[in-house]
């Protein structure tokens, strides 16, 4: 029996170490990360979101996930609307903000948060802005302030990532 779990053991060992050594293929598309010939960096971003009048309580994050041995990237922006009717206009000017980071090619698109009173649908929003790819719920008030917008869309609007800043 004892002889058993060593011989057991060691292929275990023995399978995990030939493992290691092989590289599988990754099907993941390549991420782009940080091109310093075009865009912008996350600070210089997170300084022009700050300086846009009718927004307050800004942010702007770049994201990494993790799904199997991929990585994915999405840009985050979050901002109140002091005006409802001016959030339009904002979703288009974030969407190109977002997509204008050259911190890490956000493969997974810009996701946008815009708190408005009365709170809006920004899913809608971009919608009737001609977002036709726009991820989003409107099933809560929270869940209609976000927008998840398709990294496809942000290169036929704003060309190659990553983008000139608006």
């Amino acid at each position: 029996m004892r002889t058993g779990i060593v011989v057991t053991m060691m292929a275990v060992v023995a399978l995990s170490g030939c493992s290691a050594l092989r590289t599988a293929p990754s099907s993941a598309p390549s991420v782009s990360l940080q091109d310093p010939t075009g865009g912008q960096s996350l600070e210089e971003a997170r300084n022009q979101l700050s300086s846009i009048e009718g927004l307050s309580d800004v942010s702007i994050e770049e994201e990494k996930t993790v799904s199997g041995l991929n990585e994915h990237h999405e840009v985050s922006i979050a901002a109140t609307v002091e005006d409802a009717s001016a959030a339009p206009a904002f979703v288009d000017q974030l969407a190109q903000l977002g997509w204008s980071v050259n911190e890490a090619e956000p493969d997974t698109g810009v996701f946008i948060r815009l708190r408005t009173s009365p709170q809006l649908a920004i899913g809608d929003v971009a919608k009737e802005r001609g977002w036709s790819e726009a991820a989003y719920t409107t099933s809560t008030a929270e869940l209609k302030q976000l927008v998840l917008l398709s990294p496809n869309e942000l290169k036929e609007r704003f060309g190659p990532w990553p983008g000139e800043a608006p």
